[in-house]
């Protein structure tokens, strides 16, 4: 691999720019077509970073999920996000205040990201409601059995107007990352050839290992790094281990 790319301004990554161009897609849709999106994939392949670069960008209200979060939790964290500093009421009060503020501002998104930790739950339906009620778009981001998750609610899952995949990180998308994260530094073809093997194209595991390529130019205060070099400076590269397959039936 030459020497990274440089560059003027971030140069966003395949997933960071397709979830952008969803959004603006779902804040541009016809007013009769549904509100509900869908960005799903893997663990580690940039969904969360793609969210908060398309939250910053399009000013989109940002949310996380948790394996514990509950229809009450979720809404007042939700109005948190929308400028509600002290939510209270019922369930039905809260949802009723982010329908308010959702239809103050309808062209501001609403991101839901881990949203599988509720796909499963029925009040996933919530966030159909949020939708529909305000015109506002929402868009739900998980791991890959969301979209299987969804099918359970039809409600839901016919007011999908897009899925989008996330894709794993290729050699174009590693170059950009290198050129973030080692600036100044040669990563030489048959190590970046073999961190990309070795990760299957996981960018948070690639991250991992161009710190390493930090760390092994500084060891060995050499700004070029080949396999052997990075192997040498600090072991193995952090490789992508082999996962039984998630069931999502």
């Amino acid at each position: 691999m030459t020497e990274p790319l440089k560059v003027n301004r971030p140069a966003p990554l395949k997933n960071v720019a397709a979830f952008s161009t969803l959004l603006a897609k779902m804040v541009d849709r016809h007013p009769d077509d549904p509100g509900l999106a869908v960005f799903s994939g893997p663990s580690g392949w940039g969904k969360t970073k793609s969210g908060i670069y398309g939250a910053n960008k399009y000013r989109a209200a940002y949310v996380e999920c948790g394996q514990f979060t509950s229809a009450r939790s979720l809404l007042m964290q939700i109005l948190i996000e929308l400028g509600e500093t002290r939510p209270r009421g019922s369930i039905e009060d809260l949802k009723t205040d982010a329908i308010m503020l959702m239809v103050a501002d309808p062209r501001r998104p609403l991101i839901i990201d881990e949203a599988h930790f509720i796909a499963k739950k029925r009040f996933v339906d919530l966030l159909r409601e949020l939708s529909d009620k305000s015109g506002a778009a929402v868009v739900l981001i998980g791991e890959e059995m969301l979209p299987k998750y969804l099918e359970e609610f039809e409600r839901v899952h016919n007011r999908v107007l897009e899925w989008l995949a996330a894709v794993p990180c290729d050699a174009e998308d590693f170059a950009l990352l290198a050129a973030t994260r080692c600036s100044g530094i040669e990563i030489a073809n048959d190590l970046a050839a073999a961190i990309l093997d070795k990760t299957k194209g996981n960018t948070r595991r690639i991250a991992v290992n161009l710190t390493k390529v930090v760390e092994a130019s500084q060891i060995l205060g050499a700004r070029q790094i080949d396999l052997a070099a990075f192997t040498g400076a600090v072991g193995a590269i952090f490789s992508t281990p082999k996962f039984t397959p998630r069931k999502v039936a």
